[in-house]
């Protein structure tokens, strides 16, 4: 007979690092480049930059030791919410 705890391992999480777009998650790079091209190209506000470039640089550094800290924000914001009487 066979001793089935012999073959037990850990299950890790992925090997593999998560994959970002210039350091963060796509879907911040995507809204951080719809909310430069709206300000900078189509409205002329060519100060935008520097805010831009700064919300770039938080995010990076949000997801240095947290990749899915965007998503989670992310997703907190456009959660529906419940109001209990």
């Amino acid at each position: 007979m066979v001793d089935m705890r012999s073959y037990s391992k850990k299950v890790h999480r992925s090997l593999l690092p998560r994959d970002l777009l210039a350091g963060i998650p796509q879907i911040g790079l995507m809204g951080l480049f719809v909310i430069a091209v709206i300000f900078i190209y189509v409205l002329k506000m060519y100060f935008m930059i520097i805010p831009v470039v700064i919300f770039y640089f938080i995010m990076r550094f949000l997801t240095a030791r947290d990749p899915w800290l965007i998503d989670i924000v992310l997703d907190n914001i456009r959660q529906k919410d419940i109001y209990l009487p």
